[in-house]
């Protein structure tokens, strides 16, 4: 009897993902817009994007800046709940499964950076965020490439990018936050997620926790190599606002910004704020700044979620409490 129950169920499972499998198509996609592709729409600008997510947050200032209205949907990462992004659903909109996206007027624009550069380009205010000058236009377009995620395994590009960078540092983030997240949820990952080894690790977070993944040396390896280039693109960037401001190209408020605004925040969010612009005081300053930009009000601050402020709740209790926690996340500078 058991036997058959077991042959039964076994089968009912094998049908059943076989059949999801087919249905949730997924495949890495180009940045930029892509024009074969009409989605159904009802504003001319929509934005797929997460609450946590670090580059939606950049889209969501980029358009706030612009005062583009554009129709809003969340869609939850397994980081806020649940992985919404390998939904049929969602597979649609962007088969690559990441956030954001940007559909404008039906054609999906994919990648932060492009986003925020097709945003600009086609608001009813282009310069706004882009200078006239051309020499302040490369030197936006360097900083902001800087701030920028790029790859899917980010840590090749970690010496070149602040963005890939932060990608690793925000572990700690992740690592707290997944303990409100149910194991059967984080489970879907490893059935249909493309980049096996980030289902894998986001199952490995919620067994283990932020105390568990400290303690496992490739995982500290990893933060220690992007906290030293971290330390490396920031005392560049101080240097450069001593002898610009009160913004990055100068007096303007351009891309380059909305890209370090979302990058800094998110040192906020995972508690690196104090860590990293100790002794840069250009920096410092530069960071009061962005959070009186109503942008920052309103796609950061009045758009956050539950996970965020639990997450950074829980790596101040451990630092607190476990200072090997906080020696290992936040050692002295070499």
């Amino acid at each position: 009897m058991w036997t058959t129950i077991l042959v039964i169920g076994l089968s009912a499972f094998i049908f059943w993902y076989l059949w999801e499998k087919k249905h949730r198509v997924s495949h890495a996609v180009n940045g930029g817009i892509d024009r074969s592709v009409t989605l159904p729409h009802e504003q001319e600008f929509e934005l797929y994007h997460n609450a946590l997510s670090l580059c939606s947050k950049k889209a969501r200032i980029c358009l706030d800046e612009l005062g583009i209205d554009y129709k809003s949907h969340h869609i939850h990462l397994i980081e806020t709940g649940s992985y919404e992004t390998l939904s049929r659903h969602f597979l649609k909109i962007n088969p690559a499964g990441v956030l954001p996206a940007l559909v404008h007027n039906g054609h999906p624009i994919y990648e932060s950076h492009d986003i925020i550069e097709y945003a600009a380009a086609h608001s009813k205010t282009p310069d706004r965020l882009i200078p006239k000058d051309e020499n302040e236009k490369q030197l936006m377009a360097y900083w902001s490439d800087k701030a920028s995620v790029v790859g899917e395994d980010t840590r090749p590009g970690m010496a070149e990018r602040a963005g890939n960078c932060i990608t690793i540092l925000t572990v700690p983030l992740f690592a707290s936050g997944m303990t409100a997240t149910p194991l059967r949820y984080v489970l879907i990952g490893l059935l249909f997620h493309r980049l096996k080894i980030r289902a894998v690790m986001f199952t490995t977070f919620k067994l283990i926790g932020l105390s568990g993944a400290v303690k496992i040396p490739p995982i500290v390896k990893e933060i220690e190599k992007a906290r030293h280039y971290m330390h490396i693109h920031l005392d560049e960037l101080e240097q450069h606002l001593e002898t610009t401001g009160p913004w990055i190209v100068g007096e303007q408020f351009t891309l380059a910004d909305v890209s370090w605004m979302s990058l800094i925040e998110r040192f906020r969010e995972a508690d690196w704020i104090d860590y990293f612009l100790k002794d840069r005081p250009q920096l410092a300053a530069y960071w009061l700044r962005l959070q009186q930009r109503n942008s920052y009000k309103t796609a950061v601050i009045e758009s956050g979620h539950p996970t965020i402020d639990i997450a950074n709740a829980w790596i101040r209790l451990r630092k607190m409490t476990h200072p090997k926690i906080k020696a290992i996340l936040e050692a002295p500078r070499n």
